[in-house]
């Protein structure tokens, strides 16, 4: 009942809902190290999923997009991108060398939240993240005392 009410209120999301909800998933979550770079690193496939229609939206051609795994050394690389490459319906000709981490320690295993690994997206276009991150930063002005 709850569910139902809350998805009447909340959908469809209008292309402004979107927008807005794209910037602020990619502040909280996405990579901000690079000037030249707009990325985003997470486990849960539908948040990639809405980050990657958030660049269509934005009319980024989805061709332009890298897509590089974080795995670990228990788990199958071709499982993986087979698995990622169905979800977020990217092609594996998109998918870079992934990153394997190597644990000996049997408490640290893929298992649990971390199941096919996580999965980043990148695009690198420097006007684009030019334009995101002065769009946060309008967004923050806001809320500065």
């Amino acid at each position: 009942m709850l569910y139902l009410k809350e998805k009447k209120l909340l959908m469809p999301l209008t292309k402004r809902d979107f927008l807005i909800g794209g910037l602020f998933l990619y502040w909280g979550e996405g990579t901000k190290t690079s000037e030249a770079r707009t990325a985003l690193s997470n486990t849960n496939p539908a948040m990639i999923k809405f980050f990657i229609q958030w660049l269509k939206l934005l009319n980024i051609p989805l061709e332009r997009i890298r897509i590089y795994l974080h795995l670990y050394n228990d788990m199958s690389i071709e499982e993986e991108i087979n698995y990622w490459s169905k979800e977020i319906n990217i092609s594996k000709n998109q998918f870079s060398k992934p990153y394997i981490k190597i644990s000996n320690n049997s408490s640290i295993t893929h298992k649990g939240t971390f199941g096919h690994g996580t999965c980043n997206i990148i695009f690198n276009n420097a006007r684009f993240s030019e334009k995101v991150l002065t769009n946060l930063r309008i967004i923050e002005e806001q809320f500065k005392i």
